[in-house]
C-alpha cells in the first residue's frame, strides 16, 4: 500500500497547505477493524483541489491496485475547533480520542481549562466530526514527536492530575467516550 500510494501521490502536485498521510494503527481496538488510516489534511479549498486531482486513468489504476489489497472499513471527516500549538516538530505518532457530546459548549470550555493546567509541549486539538461512524460528534487529537513523548503524555504532577480530574468530572455527565486510536506515520505527501 505504501508503495502504491508513493507512486501515485508523488506523481501529482499536492495543493499548497494540503497533505496526505498513511498511518499505521498500533493499538488494535475492539471498536474498529481498521489497521491503517489514510489521512487528508488541509483547507476545504485545498482538499477540493486534491479531490479533483484524484481522477483520470492514473488514479483509476492506483485505486484498482489499492482496493485489491485493502478495503475501506470507515470514513470520517471533521473540523478542528480549538488548537493548542505545541512544538513544531516531525510527527512520529498521533492519538485520537472520540466522544459523543451532549453539550459541546461545556465540553469545549472544559478542554480549554484542561490545557491551561496541562502543558506537555505537544500539539493538541479539539475537533468536531462532520461525518463519521458510531455516532461520534467530537474528537481530541494530539501528536507526538517520538516514543518518549507518546509514553509520557499523562498528567505527571499534582497540578496536571487535578486539571485532568476536573476535566473528567465536567465531561463525564455530558459525553460518552467512544474509543481511541494510536497511530504512527508511515508516509506523508505534501
Amino acid at each position: 500500500v505504501l508503495g502504491l500510494m508513493d507512486d501515485f501521490y508523488s506523481s501529482i502536485e499536492i495543493p499548497e497547505g494540503t497533505s496526505v498521510s498513511l498511518l499505521g494503527i498500533f493499538n488494535k481496538s475492539e471498536w474498529t477493524d481498521a489497521t491503517h488510516v489514510l489521512s487528508f489534511i488541509g483547507s476545504a479549498d485545498g482538499l477540493s483541489k486534491l479531490r479533483d486531482l484524484r481522477s483520470g486513468e492514473a488514479y483509476n489504476n492506483y485505486n484498482n491496485s489499492i482496493t485489491s489489497v485493502a478495503k475501506i472499513v470507515a470514513i470520517k471527516q471533521g473540523n478542528t475547533l480549538i488548537r493548542v500549538p505545541g512544538e513544531n516538530s516531525e510527527v512520529w505518532s498521533s492519538q485520537e480520542w472520540s466522544f459523543y457530546v451532549d453539550d459541546p459548549g461545556t465540553f469545549a470550555q472544559a478542554f480549554i481549562e484542561l490545557n491551561e493546567g496541562f502543558s506537555n509541549g505537544n500539539y493538541i486539538s479539539l475537533g468536531q466530526y462532520t461525518g463519521g461512524e458510531r455516532n461520534e460528534t467530537h474528537y481530541i487529537y494530539t501528536t507526538h514527536s517520538d516514543a518518549k513523548s507518546q509514553f509520557t503524555f499523562f498528567p505527571d504532577n499534582q497540578k496536571e492530575q487535578e486539571a485532568f480530574a476536573k476535566f473528567n468530572s465536567i465531561i463525564t455527565p455530558i459525553s460518552q467516550y467512544k474509543g481511541s486510536t494510536i497511530s504512527t506515520v508511515l508516509g506523508t505527501w505534501n
